[in-house]
């Protein structure tokens, strides 16, 4: 059995198998810090009544955001929204968006999450050329 390594701090153009690789570990780590967020907010609806508290709750989740945006840069994501992970192809993004099960879409570079087309359509123009 062959073990793979996942490269740390990776920056540039990913095939879809690379990206597949690192799925799981975007997943995990969205999943975990996702779920810390929502923990927060939850106390944030519960500290209205005291400033001291609402800011420093809301200094935690700056501070998960920032976590889950450097996370996913050193594995080669480009974070660009809440949740929502693109991933450079070469000639455009492929597409995450949690808690979507895999990577599934992809879109040009000059559009955005509203282009997203599924990556099986993408192959299937590439391979008409």
């Amino acid at each position: 059995m062959q073990a793979s390594v996942i490269s740390i701090s990776r920056k540039g153009v990913l095939t879809l198998g690379e990206v597949q690789q690192i799925l799981p570990i975007i997943k995990k780590i969205t999943t975990q810090i996702k779920d810390d967020v929502d923990r927060l907010m939850q106390a944030l609806e519960g500290s209205v009544e005291n400033p001291v508290k609402t800011a420093d709750i809301e200094s935690k989740i700056n501070f998960k955001l920032d976590e889950w945006n450097s996370k996913i840069t050193r594995l080669g994501g480009i974070t660009k929204g809440l949740w929502l992970v693109d991933f450079d192809s070469g000639d455009g993004f492929y597409c995450w968006k949690h808690p979507e099960p895999d990577i599934m879409f992809w879109h040009a570079y000059n559009e955005g999450f509203k282009g997203r087309v599924p990556i099986r359509h993408k192959i299937q123009v590439d391979h008409n050329y």
